[in-house]
């Protein structure tokens, strides 16, 4: 039974972290444009939209930024 329940859990949110950007928000659902189509995820932050974000586990975290900029 356990198997299911793992299988299951894989499909519904997959382990694997995706990277998107946030295309709409309604409250603390977010709709991410990735790669592979839109996404609906939820969000723990407060979010805006065109934001880059990665989803891990079904929960939309923002992705960090680089602070600095160096000449090349």
């Amino acid at each position: 039974m356990t198997f299911a329940l793992k299988e299951l859990t894989r499909l519904i949110a997959p382990q694997e972290s995706v990277v998107g950007v946030v295309v709409g928000v309604d409250g603390s659902v977010v709709r991410v444009a990735t790669e592979r189509g839109a996404v609906t995820a939820r969000s723990l932050e407060a979010l805006t939209v065109g934001m880059r974000i990665q989803i891990k586990n079904g929960i939309a975290t923002r992705l960090p930024v680089a602070k600095q900029i160096f000449p090349v």
